[in-house]
């Protein structure tokens, strides 16, 4: 072995003892502390950087399966807040006209009355037809009125187990009424327009009875078919007829045809009881 060879051996042995010493901070070499620094701290600061960034995209990661989850657990949660909504207002229109039916029956004790849930609408041209769940079965018979907060229509057919309701907004619905004002008792007959809208037409009103915007409708009961006083709804306009003989005028239905879910059909009632008054005596007939 020549000696140019041990000595570069024992050259680098000295070398790496150093750098093993300057790294382990045993010994104090400045220069030999200088190059060691030079040349490990770019790499310690490549591997912290690749350290950082490697964490970096594992909370990235991290975050993003946090957003993703917490997204679809509101996205659950909102569908159900929308479910739990739309339940709370069908229970709460429900109990409204289930109400509304209770309070007709509180003030409307003469009236014997079946209680009935719509179960279909005819959705035809005209659509002025519903069915109850309540016929024959139930002592229905044609012509008897039905009733939510206000006049819903008639009874047009029965059925054994159902009945078909012709709604008062048909044009082939006609019903006695009467204004109800302590200072008019103007009477006409109620029904739908052929124009096909929502709207009630009051007709055959004498030119000179008073009627007028705001007046509420009710039933006069004197054909003897339906009972007085129920409400059919309130005047939004007048104006004379075609010929100019007779008035007519605008009504506003206080029933929901459209929305209506459960009814009363009033299947016996006293009927207007006619009186003739002697003025002289003051004595009823």
């Amino acid at each position: 072995m020549s000696k140019k060879f041990m000595l570069g051996i024992l050259f680098a042995v000295i070398i790496l003892g150093m750098l093993a010493m300057a790294v382990a901070g045993r010994s104090r070499f400045p220069l030999v502390n200088a190059v060691v620094a030079g040349v490990m701290l770019p790499v310690e600061s490549l591997f912290n950087s690749a350290g950082n960034a490697g964490n970096s995209l594992r909370g990235y990661w991290k975050a993003l399966t946090v957003m993703q989850s917490e997204n679809a657990q509101l996205k659950k949660d909102n569908i159900e807040l929308r479910n739990a909504n739309i339940q709370m207002a069908s229970v709460y229109a429900e109990n409204n006209q289930l109400r509304a039916l209770l309070d007709y029956k509180e003030q409307h004790k003469s009236q014997k009355v079946v209680a009935a849930k719509v179960i279909a609408r005819n959705h035809g041209d005209l659509r002025d037809c519903m069915y109850i769940d309540a016929g024959k079965d139930k002592g229905l018979q044609r012509e008897m009125a039905v009733v939510n907060e206000g006049l819903v229509g008639v009874v047009d057919e029965v059925y054994a187990g159902y009945a078909r309701v012709l709604l008062l907004n048909s044009p082939r619905f006609k019903v006695g009424a009467r204004v109800l004002r302590h200072d008019s008792r103007a009477v006409g007959v109620v029904g739908g327009r052929t124009s096909g809208d929502d709207k009630l037409v009051m007709e055959h009103v004498f030119r000179e009875a008073s009627i007028r915007e705001g007046d509420v409708i009710v039933t006069s009961g004197y054909s003897g078919s339906h009972p007085a006083d129920i409400l059919i709804g309130t005047v939004t306009k007048t104006h004379l007829d075609n010929v100019g003989l007779l008035q007519e005028a605008e009504v506003h239905a206080a029933a929901d045809v459209a929305d209506v879910e459960h009814v009363l059909v009033i299947t016996s009632f006293s009927p207007r009881t006619k009186i003739e008054f002697n003025r002289q005596g003051g004595q009823a007939k």
